[in-house]
C-alpha cells in the first residue's frame, strides 16, 4: 500500500507548498497528492481553493494574481503552526517539481471549472508532461471529464485518475480509459474495489487520518491511502506490510 501525503502534509505543514513537500519527504514520503490552479499569467500553480483567502493572508481569486505574486504570498494561514516563511508561498508546479526530486509519484488534482479553463489547463499539462518519460511520475486526477477528454486527445501517454464521490463510480471506469480511481473513505466499498481490480484500475482513498481506518483499508487491499499525517501513516503501513 502506498501512502500519499494529502496536499503534501496538510495536518503537519503548510499545505500545497514546497516547505510542506520537503517536510513530508524528510519523514519518508515518496508519494504526494497536490492541487492545481491557474494564475493570471496562465501558469500552473499549486493551490487547492479558487481563492487565496483561506490559505494565505491575501484575498481574491487565484486567477487574478500572477505566478510571481502568488509565490511571494505567505501560505501558512490555515495550517498548523509553522515557524519559517521560506518556501511557504504558492508555488508554480514547475518550481515544486524541481524542489522534490525524491518523489516517486504525484497525484495532481484539477478542480472542476469552466470549459475554457479546463481546456487551458489540459493544454498546459500536456506541454509540461510532453512525453512518457516526463509523465512517468504523474497521474492527473479530476472530477471533470472535459479535462480528461482533452488530455486524452492531447497527451494519451499521461495517466488519468477519476475523482468520484459516488460508491458506484465503476460505470464511469468502464466508459473511459482511467488508470486510477480516487474515492473518499466513506464511499469506498468492496464492490467498487473488486470491479476496479478487474479493470486494472488502482484505487486510492482520501482523507485517511485514522490508524484503524488505515488497517481496514489495508485488509481491503486498497492500493493507496491519502493522508494529512504522513508521519503517522508511513510507519503504520510499514508495520502492516512486514
Amino acid at each position: 500500500m502506498k501512502v500519499y501525503g494529502h496536499r503534501a502534509a496538510a495536518g503537519e505543514a503548510p499545505e500545497n507548498t514546497i516547505a510542506g513537500c520537503r517536510h513530508a519527504i524528510e519523514r519518508g514520503a515518496r508519494y504526494l497528492e497536490l492541487d492545481l490552479g491557474l494564475s493570471a499569467d496562465r501558469k500552473l500553480v499549486v493551490i487547492h481553493d479558487k481563492k487565496v483567502n483561506r490559505t494565505t493572508y491575501s484575498r481574491g481569486a487565484v486567477s487574478k494574481y500572477t505566478a510571481a505574486e502568488l509565490a511571494r504570498m505567505d501560505a501558512r494561514r490555515s495550517g498548523p503552526p509553522w515557524p519559517r516563511k521560506k518556501n511557504a508561498g504558492v508555488p508554480t508546479l514547475d518550481a515544486l517539481l524541481g524542489a522534490t526530486p525524491e518523489v516517486k509519484g504525484y497525484y495532481l488534482e484539477v478542480k472542476p471549472g469552466a470549459l475554457s479553463v479546463m481546456e487551458n489547463m489540459a493544454e498546459l499539462l500536456a506541454a509540461q508532461f510532453a512525453n512518457r518519460f516526463e509523465a512517468k511520475r504523474v497521474v492527473i486526477t479530476s472530477m471533470n471529464q472535459n479535462l480528461h477528454h482533452t488530455l486524452r486527445e492531447l497527451a494519451p501517454h499521461i495517466h488519468l485518475g477519476l475523482v468520484s464521490l459516488r460508491p458506484d463510480a465503476v460505470r464511469e471506469l468502464e466508459e473511459f480509459d482511467y488508470q486510477h480511481l480516487v474515492l473518499p473513505w466513506g464511499v469506498c466499498n468492496p464492490f467498487a474495489l473488486r470491479h476496479a481490480r478487474k479493470l486494472g484500475v488502482e484505487v486510492a482513498v482520501w482523507t485517511v487520518n485514522d490508524p484503524q481506518m488505515i488497517k481496514n483499508l489495508y485488509r481491503m487491499k486498497v492500493n493507496s491511502v491519502i493522508t494529512d499525517y504522513p508521519s503517522m501513516a508511513l510507519p503504520m503501513v510499514a508495520s502492516l506490510m512486514r
